[in-house]
């Protein structure tokens, strides 16, 4: 029986070749994204490409943050009609994802630390309390809620003790500490230093989990 090559980690050669993989084709989905928003008009034939790349593409749409692009594109398309609102809201979302995430802005500032995001090995939905602060990926913040009530939980707009979970949207601007986002999470952290058991989840991670059910 022939064995299967490991890397210097001890991980499987072909797992590694995957990942290399997957990371030059989320590269080229963000430069195809690029490309897209260039002229600054988002068209229905740009966006009918974009998911048919998708489509193409499994393991980019199966993968963050392809997923939720794919998810969005499908829900834009499923009746025929792009909505100007729809059209408005996907392409500054691209633009965002083009021009970086939440990630990169807070490992700059040091956001990240301070806020300290939870990782949780699972993030439960029914008879949960939510609310969603940021730019979301996955959508509109009316999307997010509905998949959250679509799953028997519920959703605020505010940061209260009934509050299970604060879900922080991946895309984010470079005053995103000063706006009601960094309040939001500050507002949760005091919550949880006086009792109250409330966890800051990144999109991607619930995402993962309504991917997952």
């Amino acid at each position: 029986m022939t064995s299967t090559p490991l890397d210097r980690d001890g991980q499987p050669a072909a797992s590694v070749n995957w990942h290399r993989n997957l990371a030059k084709s989320t590269s080229a989905l963000l430069g195809l994204c690029t490309g897209l928003i260039a002229d600054r008009v988002l068209t229905n034939d740009e966006i009918a490409l974009l998911d048919t790349w998708l489509a193409d593409n499994g393991d980019v749409a199966a993968s963050w943050p392809g997923d939720a692009i794919a998810g969005r594109l499908r829900e834009i398309l499923a009746d025929g009609i792009v909505t100007e609102e729809e059209r408005a809201d996907l392409f500054d979302t691209l633009s965002r994802l083009v021009g970086g995430t939440l990630e990169e802005h807070g490992a700059a500032s040091g956001m990240a630390t301070r806020f300290g995001i939870d990782a949780p090995a699972s993030i439960e939905i029914n008879g949960r309390v939510f609310c969603f602060t940021g730019k979301f990926i996955y959508g509109p913040r009316a999307r997010c809620e509905k998949a959250i009530l679509e799953r028997g939980g519920r959703a605020l707009d505010n940061v209260t003790r009934q509050l299970d979970y604060l879900v922080i949207g991946t895309l984010a601007s470079r005053d995103w500490a000063h706006t009601s986002h960094g309040r939001k999470i500050e507002k949760a952290h005091e919550l949880r230093a006086n009792g109250h058991a409330v966890l800051v989840v990144a999109e991607e991670a619930w995402v993962t989990q309504l991917s997952g059910e």
